[in-house]
């Protein structure tokens, strides 16, 4: 049982007649743990067997205690041990358990070059544990090697078994050192109890001899406690490297570049680009109010394209809960019930909410073709979750105050250079062209309204009365269904057709393709009426208003705890005791006489026999 510890260290005095001290015995024991170069994860699982089950009296020296030989793997345990024979006559005897290799030959060379003072039963351990010491410092600074190199390499696609191969070394690293503290500070307590109490001693010397063992003692436990210090500070380094993708929970999908712009200007905390990455593509990644957000833009436009990025994004950053797609789309001038209508004009919000048949996002080009060229629906898309509705439903009763659209606003352009500051301001009323129905824009896709369209089939804000009246920056939020397709919606009778069947206010081309698979609400600033008159002098100031409502949605989500598993490392495999050589020193700590001796077990005997 006692082998198969991490650490420990006891004593044992035995006494004369006369009460004084004739022998004195300690032991200890430390492990520690080495990484190499290159670290390979191990693919198997060796279970711990405890010898000390088998029968009184029996020992099997066959049962593998903590595994086989690791260095394949790029890491190696060494299970270290030590025991000392010293009696009153000054004879001392030091067995080293375990030892590497390069260990046993600076401890020979360590001996043969200095005298031991023999008065001391813990001199010569006192000298021994410099070497102790090398090879924990070489332990946590293994590991610092790994952490610095990869940091210096942050581009490169994130290695998550790699950086959790260091953590797992990491945390032993911290458990063995943590435990060799506590077992110095037992060898220290021992040796003041020995020294104070148990042992007479007579003359300066002898005194001067203890006390600079002590001293030696002290100094190696804050040596150790530097160590400590140093491996918790490699652990939170690692950490921070696995967790940097894993801290975002909320995913924001950016369907253009504009729209990612937008979004960019409602952080509360904007992170470096080099460390928001995955599969070689940078993501924007920030902070609003409580929550860390990824955003990412499509490489194309489409259905198709929307989920890719959902994937991916829920792929490199693991602990996203919810996804916010936020842009641009066409809407529906006016719906709802006759006498109770809404209008909808350039500039406001929709957002995705369940009516009639759906849960507030339909694909409304999905189904069977039948006779005469028309399209049967047919299909589903999941709704927005039960959670995140509830936040929708939260901030909707809180009125359009709380939005807080109108000062976020004025915040987004203030992070502009007064030349940018502009792209986002309110067009206003002047510039929101609703065309009738029936009139086709007369232009190429590329020509402005104004410059080939008659202004006398407009209708006015003015004309569509009170409800389309807007004070500057402060857009109307709507809710309802959001119709998408993987085609873009440029014909007003379409327009009128699809939300008269599906109760419809606005038109897009992701959001299905992002509601099939995850969690999401959908959020459009209005920039057109989804007719053939496309309107892109209002594309901006769209995208900065559904930004700036999925800001205020937010506050609305409580923060989300990201539960970390991959701190706690699984138990490793240690090596087996291998033959040793037994190496005697004679009484002026000079020649020497190899042997071998049955186990891992190296010898030195001092002074007189």
């Amino acid at each position: 049982m006692y082998v198969q510890s991490n650490g420990f260290a006891g004593h044992n005095a035995c006494f004369g007649d006369n009460e004084e001290v004739k022998s004195y015995t300690f032991w200890s024991r430390f492990t520690v743990k080495q990484t190499y170069d290159e670290l390979k994860p191990k693919r198997t699982f060796i279970p711990h067997f405890s010898n000390h089950k088998t029968k009184p009296g029996e020992w099997d020296a066959d049962i593998t205690v903590h595994g086989p030989q690791s260095m394949q793997h790029g890491w190696e345990w060494y299970e270290i041990g030590f025991f000392t024979y010293w009696n009153v006559s000054g004879h001392l005897t030091l067995l080293c358990f375990d030892m590497p290799a390069r260990s046993q030959s600076v401890i020979q060379s360590m001996f043969c070059s200095q005298t031991v003072d023999t008065s001391c039963p813990y001199a010569v351990f006192a000298l021994v544990s410099d070497e102790l010491l090398r090879l924990y410092d070489n332990s946590v600074w293994s590991i610092r090697n790994h952490i610095s190199q990869w940091e210096a390499m942050r581009s490169r696609e994130t290695d998550y078994v790699l950086l959790h191969e260091i953590a797992r070394h990491g945390v032993h690293v911290s458990e063995t050192l943590n435990v060799a503290v506590r077992s110095l500070c037992a060898v220290l307590q021992n040796h003041d109890k020995f020294s104070a109490e148990r042992h007479p001693l007579s003359g300066k010397s002898k005194r001067r001899s203890w006390d600079t063992v002590k001293n030696h003692f002290e100094f190696q436990l804050r040596f150790l406690e530097g160590l400590v210090e140093r491996s918790q500070a490699n652990n939170a380094r690692i950490q921070n490297e696995i967790t940097l993708n894993h801290q975002f929970t909320i995913g924001w999908i950016s369907p253009l570049p504009l729209e990612k712009e937008a979004a960019r200007l409602v952080l509360d905390e904007e992170y470096l680009q080099d460390e928001v990455q995955h599969k070689n593509a940078f993501y924007l990644g920030g902070r609003i109010g409580v929550h860390q957000v990824v955003i990412g833009v499509q490489r194309r436009m489409g259905l198709s394209q929307a989920a890719i990025l959902a994937e991916k994004m829920r792929d490199g950053f693991p602990n996203i809960k919810y996804f916010l797609l936020v842009g641009i789309a066409g809407g529906v001038p006016r719906y709802g019930s006759a006498g109770a209508a809404s209008e909808i004009v350039l500039g406001d919000v929709v957002v995705s909410y369940p009516r009639g048949n759906h849960g507030g996002v339909l694909q409304y080009d999905k189904g069977a073709w039948q006779g005469q060229g028309r399209l049967n629906f047919r299909g589903h898309t999941n709704g927005v979750p039960g959670d995140l509705m509830a936040a929708v439903n939260n901030f909707r009763a809180k009125g359009w105050s709380e939005t807080k659209i109108c000062e976020t606003l004025k915040q987004m352009r203030l992070k502009l250079d007064e030349k940018r500051q502009g792209q986002y301001d309110d067009p206003g009323p002047i510039r929101d062209r609703l065309f009738e129905d029936s009139y086709q824009h007369q232009g190429t896709e590329l020509d402005d309204c104004k410059d080939c369209c008659d202004a006398d089939y407009t209708i006015s804000r003015f004309e569509r009365g009170e409800p389309a009246t807007r004070p500057t920056d402060e857009p109307s939020v709507h809710f309802g269904n959001i119709a998408s397709s993987g085609q873009l919606q440029i014909s007003a009778v379409e327009r009128h057709r699809v939300h008269l069947e599906h109760e419809a206010i606005c038109f897009e081309m992701e959001a299905a393709g992002v509601m099939e698979e995850h969690p999401c609400v959908v959020i459009r600033g209005i920039c057109d009426y989804a007719d053939s008159h496309k309107n892109k002098g209002w594309q901006n100031y769209a995208a900065a208003t559904a930004a700036a409502y999925a800001k205020g949605l937010l506050s609305m989500i409580p923060a989300i705890d990201v539960t970390d598993n991959g701190k706690t490392a699984n138990a490793s495999s240690h090596q087996p005791a291998t033959h040793s050589p037994n190496v005697i020193f004679g009484s002026q700590n000079s020649g020497q006489q190899a042997g071998v001796i049955n186990g891992g077990v190296h010898g030195a005997v001092f002074g007189r026999r």
